[in-house]
């Protein structure tokens, strides 16, 4: 392995700890604030933290953007900050963090699927398709039978809507692909972080709940903090980072791994239970990435035809 590509996949798995923290973080915020508010304080520090570096890194070469730019950016923040937002935080009213944070296990099939179509890209040799179901295997295990015999009508509602913030995640993976092609992912992630927090504010002052927040609660703080500078900062850079040099389908196999962090961290943040299946599910997961991602050569075929022209060029 290439230490350029272990750089990369390091990367990764700091952004999918991040966010596999964000889930059970986002149970404890929801009851304390409206959803477009924790997204407005969320987005609006970790946007104060991007404007400050952007401004040291661009000092000398401050640019200015098109119309296009700004557009591209615009439906970014949309996409990935404010759809994906809104739509994350009001299914933790309904679901579990658990069981949201184990359903992101079918992110990588969508973005595969959009990449396909959009940037046609392909796992070469065919059999890495095989990662992709390991990962969701992993992910079955994960969940268990236990949501099947315990139905729960307000669970079924949240995960749904989960699906639908996978949806606007993975269109923003795919954009942000073509979007870096002409800009660096650190502007790209900036200016669609601040278009994205201008809307949680602007929805925020149209819903007029100021009086509902706990404004003197400090583990809602803190929790905005750790959502703002950890999952939000960090976490979006090195994601994107891993994706211009990996590309959106081997980066996007690791959000498999956000099921078992967030199940993890709802075992130590609330008290989750916790059983075989998750571990089953991490070895299937780590699988599928492994299918993806490493430098394996399977196809036997070719190295034997490689030996026979060598025998014959040196035994003639």
């Amino acid at each position: 392995m290439k230490n350029s590509h272990l750089v990369n996949y390091v990367l990764l798995i700091v952004s999918m700890i991040f966010w596999g923290i964000s889930w059970p973080l986002a149970k404890i915020l929801v009851p304390l604030a409206t959803s477009f508010q924790i997204g407005f304080f969320r987005f609006i520090i970790a946007s104060f933290v991007y404007i400050v570096f952007y401004f040291i890194k661009f000092r000398n070469n401050l640019k200015v953007y098109t119309w296009k730019s700004i557009y591209q950016f615009f439906v970014l923040g949309l996409l990935g900050i404010f759809g994906y937002g809104i739509l994350f935080l009001t299914a933790m009213r309904f679901t579990t963090s658990a069981q949201g944070a184990v359903l992101a296990g079918v992110q990588p099939t969508i973005i595969t699927l959009l990449s396909r179509l959009i940037h046609k890209e392909r796992l070469e040799p065919k059999w890495r398709y095989w990662g992709l179901l390991f990962s969701f295997a992993g992910v079955l295990m994960i969940i268990g039978i236990a949501p099947f015999i315990e139905f729960n009508s307000q669970h079924v509602i949240g995960n749904i809507i989960v699906l639908g913030a996978f949806f606007c995640f993975a269109g923003y993976s795919v954009l942000g692909k073509t979007v870096m092609q002409t800009h660096t992912s650190y502007e790209t992630t900036t200016w669609a972080t601040v278009l994205g927090a201008f809307m949680f504010g602007g929805a925020a002052i149209i819903e007029n709940q100021w009086d509902q927040l706990q404004w003197n609660s400090w583990i809602f703080w803190i929790s905005i903090i750790i959502m703002a500078l950890f999952v939000t900062v960090i976490s979006f850079l090195c994601y994107f980072v891993a994706i211009k040099n990996l590309g959106t389908t081997k980066s996007g196999i690791f959000i498999n791994l956000v099921p078992v962090f967030g199940t993890l961290f709802s075992v130590i943040l609330l008290g989750e239970s916790i059983s075989w299946t998750l571990w089953l599910g991490l070895l299937l997961i780590s699988l599928g990435i492994a299918f993806i991602n490493f430098p394996i050569d399977f196809n036997l075929k070719a190295k034997l035809n490689e030996k026979k022209r060598k025998w014959k060029v040196n035994f003639g």
